[in-house]
């Protein structure tokens, strides 16, 4: 018998199916006990629930012990557990039970099936609810969830910021007939800044900011001073996405600012400000907002990989690496991640490791152009010029604007002696910017196909843009040198 009680005795089993119901509940109701008494608290999420839900009283004793454990596993966010705790506390109790306990099983069931990507199911309970129940505080809950699924929680090709707007506003209707007026004004206020979130998925920000703002002074006009600090935080947290939206750059920075003081724990917001801050070119205070946010334990693999981007285009690739692979760790699917390490590597030399980024990436992205680009790049370094071509062409095809693509096959055509092709290809790299570097290597391929006055004033250009280039200013000397002689 193993240390919890259970055992796979087949005599102990067969023993267990003889005795009758009223024995089996009371063994049940019996070994609940010792194990309350015992107080630990995995019992309290497995065993004990387990054996009240068998025993002699499962819609009272039953059901309160799923509850309780319930509410454990949701609010430290174990969600596989809280939707399994959920749909056994939903068959204990009624739908329509005057108590409430069928919906507040069916609700954190729901939450949690659209947060494990399962937003049908969730949306399927939501319905279960609106059949069984005429209850108002039923229906503008489930009004809401559903608005939600719409905007954030189903499939991209499922998502309808329309349907969502219509449920929306329908449980901002239902909220402002509840008869508590902190509670509904709560909940007014509540509903419009999640209808805000639709309005800027719309792309109408200034209707997004107008629905925001209204609700913050309903927040500070209605309720007591200080109260609802999540919510407030919730507000202010879409008005600095909504000005960032706008282009209000200074009122969005003061916004985030806000939201930091008064939840500076809250490592979400700092990431947050982090991007902001970052998209703003404060790269020193966006580093300093992604460390604390990895200090306070956020466990987001994109605060790793946004720290990795600024590391990596300061120089400091060990840093990069390193941020890149606690990405990785906490997210093996984060395909991005295997792209900027595999480019680090192979920048480093470190070929192999290179080239198993790569194979992992295209495993999860086959038609990745940028995976397929450093894969172009691990075969020119290694001479297979062929494959290199071959890998910066698909790459090309997938993403025409890749100007990295086009820059690795014009090196290709570069050793095969096609300097001609070599020079289009550079071209069209430079399409997407001009390019100090890239001009460089097109005043090369030029030079080659022996179009002498074109690779000057690439090299002129290329030295405009980075003032003392030894190779730039090497080979342009060389072209004079060599235009003077042919005069």
């Amino acid at each position: 018998m193993a240390s919890d009680g259970t055992s796979d005795d087949p005599a102990l089993l067969a023993a267990y199916r003889r005795a009758g119901p009223q024995e089996r509940a009371r063994l049940h109701d019996a070994r609940a006990g010792d194990l309350e008494r015992g107080g630990d608290q995995a019992a309290r999420l497995g065993a004990i629930p387990y054996h009240r839900e068998r025993g002699g009283d499962p819609p009272g004793a039953g059901a309160a012990a799923v509850k309780r454990a319930l509410d454990h596993c949701y609010g430290l966010a174990f969600h596989h557990a809280s939707a399994d705790l959920g749909r056994r506390g939903r068959a204990l109790t009624q739908a329509a039970g005057p108590d409430g306990l069928w919906w507040a099983f069916a609700r954190k069931e729901a939450m949690s099936l659209a947060l494990l990507g399962r937003a049908g199911e969730a949306e399927r309970l939501y319905d279960e609810a609106r059949a069984a129940s005429s209850d108002p505080a039923v229906h503008h809950v489930a009004a809401y969830s559903t608005a939600m699924l719409y905007t954030r929680y189903h499939q991209p090709g499922r998502r309808d910021y329309g349907k969502a707007r219509v449920w929306a506003n329908e449980s901002i209707a239902i909220a402002s007939l509840l008869p508590d007026p902190p509670d509904r004004a709560f909940h007014q206020l509540f509903y419009r800044n999640g209808l805000a979130l639709i309005e800027a998925r719309l792309g109408r920000p200034g209707e997004a900011l107008r629905l925001v703002d209204e609700s913050l002074d309903q927040l500070n006009r209605e309720l007591p001073p200080g109260s609802r600090p999540l919510d407030r935080c919730s507000l202010l947290s879409n008005r600095a996405r909504v000005l960032t939206m706008l282009g209000r750059a200074g009122e969005a920075a003061e916004t985030y600012d806000a939201l930091v003081d008064l939840d500076p724990t809250y490592g979400e917001y700092r990431f947050d400000r982090g991007n902001f801050r970052h998209g703003t070119g404060q790269d020193d205070a966006a580093l300093a907002d992604y460390g604390a946010a990895i200090e306070l334990g956020l466990p987001f693999p994109e605060v790793h990989y946004n720290r990795a981007q600024i590391r990596s285009a300061r120089g400091d690739n060990s840093g990069a690496l390193a941020d890149l692979d606690r990405a990785i760790e906490l997210d093996p699917e984060f395909t991005d991640a295997y792209v900027n390490r595999a480019g680090l590597l192979a920048a480093a030399g470190e070929a192999d490791r290179a080239r198993s980024d790569v194979t992992r990436g295209l495993a999860l992205d086959p038609g990745s152009a940028h995976l397929l680009g450093v894969l172009g790049q691990l075969e020119l370094a290694a001479g297979r010029l062929d494959a290199a071509a071959a890998a910066f062409s698909t790459a090309i095809e997938r993403d025409p604007g890749l100007a990295a693509a086009w820059a690795g096959r014009a090196a290709v055509r570069h050793e095969r002696g096609e300097s001609e092709a070599a020079a289009a290809d550079l071209t069209r790299a430079l399409s997407s910017g001009e390019d100090a570097r890239l001009l460089f290597n097109r005043a090369v391929a030029l030079n080659a196909a022996g179009r002498h006055a074109a690779a000057v004033a690439d090299l002129n250009r290329a030295l405009e843009l980075e003032p003392g280039d030894p190779d730039a200013a090497r080979l342009l000397a060389e072209l004079d040198g060599h235009a003077g002689d042919r005069a």
